[in-house]
């Protein structure tokens, strides 16, 4: 597909740190594990076995875009080992067993070697390496999707870092400086499924509805759910749920999936 060295302009790998403090020393770790994050290859092999922490956040589900160099593939699972400008590693994907019963090409998804893909899962210490254990693999066909996702890497480093020291010179509590300002993780509802409540169910639900593999577009949820409620409180119950990790984005910041979808 595309030259490695094509991706890697703009002084992606001027400065060590470029993409965050993976350790991030003498830090309080009280924050809540609940941060989806993308990353490069090189913050998921020099995380600790406690898992990635980007300036005290932990990060519970990643995002990778990387280029494919082999594949390996076993009756129960297929194993990739994926290279980006920072790194290698395996990225482990399970098949589903009731998709290959049932003989559907759903099983497995249509990767060749040097393709670029974007995956998503869970950094994972496996007999001393490191090992992303995925629970979805996107093809990436278009050359931009890589360029975006080094300068995601970075906007969300800075961003963190910001956060970080805000709630330093604030003194706020470390949970509560782990969730968007004025998050509706507070409000509390007795009949919430999996977490979520009333409200937040009806932005989940249309999501999970969704078939595009690109998932659905922000405003396209919106549209559906402005008779229910303001842009303002759907604004924040969106990037809640991203926080959590209920959802993540896909090709843009505006098209996203659930994180259980098949």
């Amino acid at each position: 597909m595309w030259n490695d060295q094509s991706v890697a302009g703009g002084g992606f790998l001027n400065s060590p740190n470029q993409f965050g403090n993976v350790t991030t020393p003498n830090q309080k770790t009280g924050r809540r594990a609940s941060r989806t994050a993308p990353i490069v290859i090189k913050q998921a092999l020099h995380c600790g076995d406690d898992g990635i922490k980007i300036w005290g956040t932990e990060i519970q589900i990643v995002s990778i875009v990387a280029r494919v160099r082999t594949i390996k593939v076993q009756s129960t699972k297929i194993t990739y080992t994926i290279q980006d400008i920072t790194g290698r590693m395996r990225a482990v994907l399970w098949l589903d067993q009731d998709s290959m019963d049932d003989d559907s090409d759903k099983s497995s998804p249509k990767i060749n070697v040097n393709d670029y893909i974007q995956v998503f899962g869970n950094v994972k210490t496996n007999q001393g390496k490191k090992v992303v254990m995925a629970f979805k693999i996107m093809p990436v066909t278009d050359v931009n999707a890589i360029t975006f996702h080094y300068l995601q890497c970075i906007n969300n480093k800075l961003k963190m870092e910001a956060d970080s020291k805000k709630e330093k010179i604030n003194g706020s509590s470390s949970f509560t400086s782990a969730l968007p300002a004025n998050s509706m993780v507070n409000m509390t509802d007795n009949s919430s499924i999996n977490g979520l409540n009333a409200r937040q169910m009806m932005v989940y639900n249309i999501i999970r509805t969704s078939t595009l593999e690109q998932g659905i577009n922000k405003q396209d949820i919106y549209t559906s759910l402005k008779d229910r409620m303001s842009n303002v409180e759907f604004e924040k119950i969106l990037q809640w749920m991203w926080n959590e990790g209920h959802i993540y984005s896909t090709i843009d910041e505006e098209h996203f999936r659930v994180t259980d979808a098949s």
